[in-house]
């Protein structure tokens, strides 16, 4: 991009442009381990090297009369040592760049606005960055990018592009029970549970599901036991985000994906069809909690028609359609704000948990031997379940504003029944600071103690003085 270049934000983008100088902004979070700890000073030359192919991250919020917008920025982006709490905001001032690079111990980290660019998006930009750190640091040469779109193809907004008025559509209304408790959304909990790919994915083969269906049966049967009787006719709502680049053979880094999600009423063993009407499963005994291949089944059912290019389509087009409101664009911006806000409040009520997964991230096989796991979370507006596999390590990220972890623990015991046992790295209000880490989570959470913080902080502000 050329100096002065400036776009405006894509669909998603806007949505998350109100929180713009809020204390709450969504973030993105992936993290890559490594075999070895990281040089520094590698790890800045190789972000100026990726930043080079990713032009289109480099950006600072601005605002408009209407619309807030993107405008490339010309300052160099740092790597620091990793200090600040997870997925802490990114715009903090005029100047913010929406995006940071850390890194700690072993660990290389990447977070990314939802402002600028989703899931899959900011996986490019780690993989290409993982990519030219390993070459240099362990003089590799050869490999090249696997993202091969030009500039223009990684910027463009393809909700703009894709939109088609007449093919909108909204979900139908149900009641959608909502995890009770305790709330703190300015101190997250983030969790992340290691476990081995394989075994994972032969536990989901022998019910004949994918591993998606598979970890979100999981997960409904986890909230059901939870459930109070007297709610237990609610719809149990899991809401996931759907890549649209498959769809459309976009190459965009920009965000660029729809929502679908699939339900479960444990009273009346329900499952809403595609069209919203409940479909009665077969099961006599409605006492009894439904197996996990049974209900791994039903959400293999519906999730092999909600993610339809149909339905995702009718669902991207129904994203779009209140952005252009003819009422709402001509407002002024802040009546936007206010309008984006209260969208997201009534979305966040209308679904009980999301689970995104990204699949299997992939390094060239002269890169992958020095890659040990990849993991992903993200700002959580409720309970997020966030999912991806390196190798053979497959990592569920948990990220919760709710004080309650008991949905988490009866996740990890029904996968422990299943024969699927890993390891638990946990960080952020609920751990207790009197308690040592343990050993991985030193490699793969931030800081978690106070102490630990303010050491960090202190070492990062000396490292960037040096620097200057």
């Amino acid at each position: 991009m050329a100096r002065g270049t400036w776009y405006r934000l894509d669909n998603i983008g806007k949505f998350y442009s109100s929180q713009a100088g809020r204390s709450l902004q969504t973030v993105f979070r992936y993290s890559a381990a490594l075999r070895d700890p990281i040089n520094p000073e590698v790890l800045q030359h190789a972000l100026d090297r990726t930043l080079a192919q990713f032009p289109s991250f480099q950006v600072c919020l601005r605002s408009g009369l209407f619309w807030h917008y993107l405008e490339q920025s010309e300052q160099r982006v740092l790597v620091q040592e990793e200090h600040l709490p997870i997925c802490s905001r990114l715009h903090t001032e005029h100047d913010s760049v929406l995006f940071r690079v850390t890194y700690f111990r072993n660990r290389i980290t990447v977070e990314m606005s939802h402002m600028v660019s989703d899931g899959r998006g900011t996986l490019a930009l780690l993989r290409a960055l993982v990519r030219e750190y390993v070459c240099e640091r362990y003089a590799i040469v050869g490999v090249t990018s696997t993202y091969t779109g030009s500039d223009w193809d990684k910027s463009e907004n393809s909700f703009d592009k894709y939109y088609e008025k007449d093919k909108a559509k909204t979900a139908p209304g149900t009641k959608i029970f909502r995890i009770p408790g305790p709330q703190d959304r300015s101190a997250p909990t983030f969790m992340e549970l290691h476990v081995d790919a394989p075994t994972v994915l032969a536990r989901a083969r022998a019910c004949g599901v994918s591993l998606t269906s598979y970890l979100i049966a999981a997960i409904v049967r986890a909230i059901a036991e939870l459930m109070p009787l007297r709610q237990r006719s609610k719809q149990i709502r899991v809401d996931i985000p759907v890549d649209l680049r498959q769809f459309y053979g976009s190459q965009t880094v920009r965000n660029f994906y729809g929502m679908t999600y699939v339900t479960y009423c444990p009273a009346t063993r329900t499952a809403t069809a595609d069209e919203g009407k409940p479909v009665l499963d077969d099961m006599d005994d409605a006492d009894e909690p439904v197996s996990l291949a049974y209900l791994a089944n039903i959400v293999q059912q519906q999730l092999t028609s909600a993610t339809s290019r149909e339905r995702m389509a009718a669902s991207m087009n129904g994203m779009i359609k209140l952005e252009k409101n003819p009422l709402l664009r001509v407002a002024p911006m802040h009546v936007k704000d206010l309008a984006l806000v209260a969208a997201q409040y009534v979305t966040e009520r209308s679904t009980t948990t999301t689970l995104s997964n990204v699949g299997r991230v992939m390094f060239d096989p002269r890169i992958a031997p020095y890659v040990q796991s990849v993991s992903m979370l993200t700002t959580p507006a409720g309970l997020n379940f966030t999912v991806c596999s390196c190798g053979d390590d497959l990592c569920i990220g948990i990220s919760t504003i709710y004080r309650n972890l008991e949905v988490t623990k009866h996740l990890v015991r029904l996968l422990a029944e299943e024969g699927i046992e890993g390891t638990m790295d946990i960080t952020g209000a609920l751990v207790p600071e009197t308690h040592a880490a343990p050993s991985r989570a030193a490699h793969n959470a931030a800081p978690s103690t106070r102490a630990e913080r303010r050491a960090a902080k202190r070492k990062a502000k000396k490292s960037r003085k040096s620097r200057k």
